[in-house]
């Protein structure tokens, strides 16, 4: 009891200095544990590997000024999920992008399976984390299959081992990547515009839990690990550019599942872990 005292009070100091600090873009909140606490935002951290290097962003000024994919293409942005306690948002940001671009070039199959690569990605570690690059690289010469046929179980953080055929008994089809790669800083809003959203993987600290609104940069707090998410657009917000971005704790947190983040300083290395992939129908 002892300990969740201090861990509360210690969650409300971080919520106060982000609300008090001058040069805040953001608002902080404190959530009931029900949607976040500490334990559970690290159990969520699974994104390793993160290319540590600085960022060559730069504004591409031939695109607008604010850009959502969901606006781009309506109905072809898949919604928002939850990976609950598993450290399993490398799978969910592949599952999630490859999804996405499947319904932008017309051959849509719903929700991709992020268990596939939670239970049968041999080279990544499961609700342990992943790695980016490995996981495009699996999706590349494996694939990957349908929420359908391997729906996620992994919530809890056990791991199953990897199925030999779909739930309903019918063989696995999986989907491959026709190309994978990294989306370089001065290339994101390029590929964002011309195929749709991406992975970026960064780092997170403390105060980013208690994040409701606004434009994120970090405050306060330590850096506890790596995750991984999905970039949707971007924007400028009382004058502050930011990078849209859609997270994989539902909906209860943050803007219905949503946050923006200071672009144009690789703020928590946003813009130096991006990754993504092609597929033809």
């Amino acid at each position: 009891m002892f300990f969740f005292l201090i861990a509360s009070v210690f969650a409300e100091s971080i919520v106060e200095t982000v609300n008090n600090h001058p040069g805040a873009t953001w608002v902080a909140v404190e959530y009931p544990p029900e949607v976040i606490t500490t334990a559970k935002l690290r159990a969520r951290l699974g994104a390793i590997d993160l290319n540590e290097g600085p960022s060559n962003y730069v504004p591409d000024t031939s695109l607008p000024d604010n850009f959502d994919a969901r606006e781009q293409w309506p109905g072809k942005i898949l919604p928002v999920r939850n990976q609950e306690q598993c450290g399993s948002c490398w799978a969910f940001a592949v599952a999630e992008t490859t999804g996405n671009r499947l319904n932008i070039l017309g051959c849509g199959r719903g929700d991709m399976s992020p268990q596939d690569l939670v239970s049968c990605d041999k080279v990544d570690h499961g609700c342990n984390g992943g790695s980016p690059l490995f996981s495009w690289e699996w999706v590349k010469h494996s694939g990957i299959t349908t929420e359908e046929c391997i729906p996620y179980v992994s919530g809890g953080g056990r791991v199953p081992s990897c199925p030999k055929k779909c739930t309903n008994g019918s063989a696995i089809v999986r989907t491959k990547a026709k190309s994978v790669g990294l989306v370089k800083g001065d290339k994101m809003q390029n590929e964002l515009y011309s195929r749709g959203p991406f992975e970026a993987a960064f780092s997170v600290y403390e105060d980013f839990k208690s994040y409701k609104s606004g434009v994120y940069h970090h405050i306060t707090g330590k850096m506890l690990g790596g995750h991984a998410v999905m970039v949707v657009g971007w924007g400028v917000e009382d004058g502050t550019p930011y990078w849209l971005i859609q997270n994989s704790w539902g909906t209860t947190w943050g803007e219905q599942g949503f946050f923006k983040i200071l672009r144009g300083k690789n703020e928590c290395g946003i813009e130096t872990t991006c990754f993504q992939g092609t597929f033809a129908c």
